[in-house]
């Protein structure tokens, strides 16, 4: 029997067909491939949400300093350092230096320094406010809070001289203070001004600290002889006061494992 030959208008309609076959074949397709993803997306998720909860990580406002949510580790003998950020104060002595330059220059050496000696150091980091800097040492808890900066008399411009500050209102602070004191005003070159309490100037770091701290001035950096001064003696400034916070922690280590009565002030005592 002779095949039927087929007429151009066959051979159109059956083209129609294969290319309506094809779109659907292809949509059928891309159809079963989104609903394949989606059902591992939601398995994915539903693994994710049953398993049990992972350490999370809490970056603080610094590039520098992490704390672990619920973390239980030991930091009664951690240091946290806190340099000055104040990048508008000019030293006397050569105005291309701030207050936050040579604070942190020495604040890097009592670093290494206790480092060098075992201790775990925190830093605040360089764009840091003084809110986000309490909020990292309240949430470390660390056995010493230190501020390290330079001070400044205003107009008067006839300061000088080392003092610190600390709270009376938490235990350790004002032992802390003394013992940091005693080492840098026996080193610095003028007379020096005290240890002062909280009541005696208006400091966030003081003010709203929960542990053992104290803001130290170490110098006068608007005058041209004691700014120069500060710059010269970095090394000596930073190994004074790594050494009264190691003063400091051995002293409240000792504490820890007796119980004498609490000492009064100028002792180096808890108080």
């Amino acid at each position: 029997m002779q095949q039927k030959k087929e007429t151009w208008a066959d051979l159109k309609k059956r083209a129609r067909w294969d290319r309506i076959f094809g779109a659907l074949a292809v949509f059928l397709l891309v159809l079963i491939l989104i609903i394949s993803g989606i059902s591992s997306c939601a398995k994915k998720l539903k693994k994710d949400n049953d398993a049990e909860p992972a350490n999370v990580q809490e970056t603080l406002p610094t590039g520098e300093v992490q704390s672990t949510i619920g973390n239980t580790a030991d930091n009664s003998k951690a240091v946290f350092l806190s340099p000055s950020t104040q990048e508008d104060n000019v030293y006397a002595c050569d105005n291309t230096i701030t207050e936050e330059n040579a604070m942190w220059q020495i604040a890097r050496r009592v670093q290494a320094l206790l480092e060098a000696d075992g201790y775990q150091v925190y830093i605040c980091g360089e764009d840091d406010t003084v809110m986000d800097k309490v909020q990292q040492g309240n949430i470390l808890k660390c056995g010493a809070y230190v501020a390290i900066h330079s001070n400044s008399s205003g107009e008067s411009g006839d300061g000088h001289g080392t003092e610190i500050f600390y709270n009376t209102n938490i235990s350790g602070s004002q032992a802390l203070a003394e013992y940091i004191y005693n080492r840098v005003a026996e080193f610095t070159p003028t007379e020096d001004r005290g240890v002062k309490d909280q009541t005696q100037r208006d400091l966030y770091e003081i003010e709203k600290n929960e542990n053992a701290c104290c803001l130290l001035e170490v110098e006068f950096h608007d005058d041209i002889t004691t700014s120069q001064w500060i710059l010269d003696h970095v090394e000596g400034l930073a190994i004074c006061i790594k050494n009264g916070i190691v003063d400091y922690i051995t002293m409240k280590s000792s504490y820890s494992t007796s119980t004498p009565d609490m000492p009064e002030s100028e002792t180096g005592g808890l108080i």
